[in-house]
């Protein structure tokens, strides 16, 4: 499920002005609770994932601090790079591994 509230897919820029979007899906999965923050840059250039696996919800605190980091950290960045496929509410409406 895409989680479309508390402005978590507001798109965010860092110091120079480049723009960064979001987009959090979250659901169970063989019962454990998946949470996956998508990012890219306004030229789909830089994309990436970073995923959390639990067996509870992160506070909407905690996905914001990951987001601020990816619009400012470029090592973070790099760190969660994958190459995303777009649209990505329809490419990753469903869970499947992504490399």
């Amino acid at each position: 499920m895409w989680w479309n509230y508390q402005n978590i897919d507001q798109a965010r820029a860092d110091r120079s002005g480049r723009k960064w979007h979001f987009r959090v899906w979250h659901d169970w999965v063989d019962g454990t609770y998946i949470q996956r923050v998508f990012f890219w840059d306004e030229d789909r250039e830089e994309t990436g994932l970073v995923e959390f696996q639990g067996s509870s919800t992160l506070h909407v605190r905690k996905i914001k601090d990951v987001i601020a980091r990816l619009v400012t950290k470029a090592d973070f960045r790099r760190r969660h790079a994958v190459r995303l496929e777009f649209p990505v509410e329809k490419r990753y409406a469903t869970y499947r591994k992504i490399d």
